[in-house]
């Protein structure tokens, strides 16, 4: 294996090569952590929006059922 300038990487390169790569992985996991976790916070501060939305929803459903029932008798 090669590495830049086409020196031979040497085993001391190497690890330290793989250390900042395990860093790297290390600090783009904790971004991707952080924006999952600023999202689900993002989702439950609009909860009370969602909510509203299904009970709406419902309520329509629950009036179509009647309509469907009364015209059933």
């Amino acid at each position: 294996m090669t590495h830049d300038n086409n020196e031979p990487l040497t085993t001391k390169k190497l690890k330290k090569l793989i250390k900042q790569t395990k860093s790297t992985l290390n600090d783009l996991q904790e971004e991707l952590d952080k924006r999952k976790m600023d999202n689900q916070h993002l989702e439950i501060d609009h909860l009370e929006e969602h909510m509203g939305e299904v009970e709406h929803g419902f309520s329509n459903f629950i009036t179509f059922l009647k309509d469907v029932l009364k015209e059933k008798k």
